[in-house]
């Protein structure tokens, strides 16, 4: 099957207290992607309230996962125990998902705005594509993984067994590059795509000269203490990066 003919499917996670940060997600996939080339995009919903679901399923195109596991402990602040749970459960709805269609599954965090279009940058002969930092420790992270071929199942099945050898923070990430480290070789590709360009984090004046495809509004040292769910947490990770101005579409 030719490149142009491949569609893919996007999953996220989300829940009650990433609502806004869901609704930016939403508002700019479907404003900024072709998508003729989406099969579904999978919302795992780990908690969003009835009004909130309405919401969501009023796209098309979209598709509402109940998770494998059900975090009913309310999050209050990014790495408490909940969030660690919900981020946890992740991977195995991932799993099932990977070991159940037959299209790519590209996982991205739900606290993100697309700024264009990123199906240019997939390489579906690879096995899998992930946001890549090799200047810093960790070398990947986990906020953009594409399951390119079937060969992912295992891999987030491995995923998985390694996150429960993991201690320190962040696990998802950690075993996300135990996990490469393991596989990869002449039987799996890992495709490297630089997180500026692919995910970024950084200020909103770095998008032009990075062509970024996606924001990424993950959480820093300010934030940390905040609520989730506040618009002082939402204004803490999307104002201060500088995109007060491109919201405004959105919000």
């Amino acid at each position: 099957m030719s490149k142009k003919s491949q569609k893919y499917s996007i999953y996220t996670v989300t829940d009650n207290e990433y609502f806004l940060y869901t609704e930016v997600f939403l508002k700019s996939l479907f404003s900024k992607l072709n998508t003729e080339l989406i099969e579904k995009v999978y919302i795992c919903n780990q908690g969003l309230t009835d009004e909130q679901l309405e919401f969501v399923k009023s796209f098309e195109q979209i598709e509402i996962i109940n998770p494998i596991e059900k975090i009913e402990i309310q999050t209050d602040k990014v790495w408490d125990e909940a969030w660690l749970e919900k981020v946890g459960s992740k991977t195995k709805n991932l799993l099932k998902l990977v070991s159940e269609k037959p299209e790519p599954i590209v996982m991205i965090d739900v606290d993100s705005m697309f700024i264009k279009d990123f199906y240019d940058l997939l390489d579906f002969e690879k096995d899998i594509q992930i946001a890549s930092r090799p200047f810093t420790s960790p070398p990947y992270i986990a906020s953009f993984v594409s399951m390119n071929k079937k060969t992912c199942v295992k891999f987030v099945e491995s995923w998985i067994e390694n996150l429960s050898k993991i201690n320190n923070l962040p696990k998802e990430t950690k075993a996300l590059c135990m996990t490469i480290e393991q596989m990869v070789g002449d039987e799996f590709e890992v495709g490297d795509l630089p997180v500026e360009q692919i995910h970024f984090y950084d200020k909103e004046k770095f998008i032009e000269e990075n062509d970024t495809r996606i924001a990424h509004f993950k959480g820093w040292s300010g934030s940390m203490s905040m609520k989730l769910g506040t618009k002082e947490d939402f204004e803490s990770r999307t104002h201060t990066r500088g995109y007060e101005e491109r919201l405004k579409e959105y919000v």
